[in-house]
């Protein structure tokens, strides 16, 4: 490899660009899900109580679900954001 080839270099500046735009977009996402999962829903008060519960486990259920995905998307983020810098630092030898 060409540790002096601009066109790598930035290449690498764009992938992390987007590494960075991704976790913006998953840290919106992630908050949504905290909102949905922490806000009463108006639209349960016309429900039976034990439906109304059951409703309420399956969306903290899911909820708590998604929460996980995105933590687990966050550390895979932050893996490929390690080595596109360590890829960085090779080229720029």
């Amino acid at each position: 490899m060409d540790t002096n080839d601009l066109m790598i270099t930035h290449e690498l500046h764009t992938i992390r660009a987007h590494l960075l735009h991704y976790l913006s977009l998953l840290e919106d996402l992630r908050k949504s899900i905290q909102f949905v999962l922490d806000t009463p829903n108006p639209a349960m008060d016309g429900c039976e109580a034990d439906e109304r519960e059951r409703n309420r486990e399956l969306l903290e259920r899911e909820c708590n679900n998604l929460l996980s995905e995105t933590r687990r998307l966050d550390m895979s983020r932050k893996r490929q954001d390690m080595r596109v810098k360590n890829v960085m630092n090779l080229v720029s030898r």
